[in-house]
C-alpha cells in the first residue's frame, strides 16, 4: 500500500462502526512521539465524505483492502 491508494475497510467489528464498509484515500504513516519517548505507529486516511483525515491504529492496516 502506498500514499494515494484508494482503500476499502470491510466490516472489522462493532467498535469500528465509523469506518466499517467505507472507502478512503491512504495518506501514509502518522507517528506520535509521546512525552516519555515512546513512538506510536498510526496511519492517516481520508474517509470518503469526510473533510478531516482520520488516524487509525496500525492494527487496522491489515484490514485495508487496496481497490484496483
Amino acid at each position: 500500500m502506498k500514499v494515494g491508494d484508494l482503500v476499502k475497510f470491510p466490516y472489522v467489528n462493532g467498535h469500528t462502526r465509523d469506518i466499517n464498509h467505507r472507502y478512503a484515500v491512504y495518506l501514509g504513516e502518522a507517528f506520535i512521539v509521546r512525552e516519555d519517548g515512546v513512538v506510536v505507529e498510526n496511519h492517516k486516511v481520508l474517509l470518503r465524505g469526510d473533510m478531516q483525515p482520520t488516524i487509525v491504529d496500525k492494527g487496522l492496516v491489515r484490514w485495508m483492502e487496496v481497490v484496483e
